[in-house]
């Protein structure tokens, strides 16, 4: 699970490509862009019967394949409805929404603005008591085949809304319309609540009481939001405690791992060691996990790069040697790193 919550199932990579094939696109070269080797992009890597020989990505290939599909078809649809939607049209959304009174009226003016602008679904908001339901109609369900598209603007139905407000908001439920998929364990990191399969329409299902939550972005915040969308939609939001999250910070910036450790953190941070020890152990982690996390986010996205040998992996990451890298890697996944790019 470690694994899982820092990354994506490959099934989703798989169904972009074949959307791309089938509204011909280069499929191999988009995922290349996103540094994913296609000769890995196999259904059968996906579905596995160990978690741990299950093929997956970082969520910065994934961003970068959303984007390049967008780019590449000039569709934010994916190639998966009967009318596309225009690089560009989700942010025209958004600056006006950024600027509305609260949640209810995001989720109001997103049915609005998508009425105007396709005819590929249709969205509405639904109030019931002490319950709210965001619910979206697909016109032609059978142009989404693995429900990707589904997938993604529920997901993104529920992170933009949630940042305006600031806040990761819990579900009370997801109703998807599809049986139980062999992709259903991704759900569990995708949504804070729980999906039920085989419903009447897509929904997501919340407290009405979150309707009256007020905006707390600005024209500038969403400036920045955008600038690092999809990647921020895509990746699982967290609320880290002060001294990891500035732990974090250091080792995403982090040029050389091999020279990364808790007195140079703390230099930065401008903390002594002991002190910097102390909060970490308070906030219930360690620099050592953080370190092993933001190496764990790293190996997976370079293992996807065929270009690059475990050697320079491993030197990368700032191990000492190949084999140190595949004792930790095999530590963190229980394969080889040798094992887990051939799938």
């Amino acid at each position: 699970m470690f694994r899982e919550r820092s990354s994506i199932s490959m099934h989703y990579a798989c169904t972009i490509a074949e959307s791309a094939r089938r509204n011909g696109l280069d499929a191999d070269a988009l995922l290349q862009q996103a540094g994913i080797d296609p000769s890995l992009c196999r259904r059968e890597l996906c579905y596995a019967n160990e978690p741990e020989q299950r093929m997956r990505i970082s969520s910065e290939q994934f961003a970068a394949l959303l984007l390049g599909y967008w780019v590449m078809a000039d569709d934010e649809f994916l190639g998966m409805t009967a009318s596309g939607s225009k690089h560009g049209t989700f942010a025209l959304m958004a600056r006006q929404a950024v600027m509305l009174k609260d949640l209810g009226a995001v989720y109001r003016h997103l049915s609005r603005f998508y009425r105007l602008f396709t005819d590929a679904f249709s969205l509405r908001l639904e109030e019931n008591g002490a319950e709210a339901r965001f619910v979206m109609d697909m016109h032609q369900q059978e142009l989404d085949p693995d429900h990707t598209f589904a997938d993604f603007f529920l997901l993104l139905w529920h992170r933009f809304p949630g940042w305006l407000i600031g806040r990761f908001t819990p579900l009370r439920a997801v109703h998807l319309t599809i049986p139980k998929p062999p992709h259903a364990r991704e759900y569990a990191l995708i949504f804070p609540g729980p999906v039920l399969y085989e419903q009447k329409e897509l929904a997501l299902v919340f407290d009405a009481e979150l309707l009256q939550e007020p905006i707390v972005q600005t024209q500038e915040t969403l400036g920045v939001h955008l600038d690092n969308a999809p990647h921020v939609w895509v990746s699982k939001p967290n609320i880290f405690p002060h001294y990891t999250r500035r732990v974090k910070n250091y080792l995403d910036n982090c040029s050389d791992f091999g020279a990364a450790d808790m007195e140079s953190a703390a230099a930065q941070l401008h903390v002594t060691s002991r002190t910097l020890r102390r909060k970490l152990t308070q906030e219930k982690t360690s620099f050592q996990a953080l370190k092993d996390k933001a190496r764990q986010d790293l190996a997976i996205k370079y293992l996807n790069q065929p270009e690059l040998t475990l050697a320079q992996i491993s030197q990368q990451l700032g191990f000492s040697d190949p084999a140190a890298f595949s004792r930790a890697f095999k530590q963190w996944m229980g394969v080889a790193p040798s094992h887990y790019r051939r799938g």
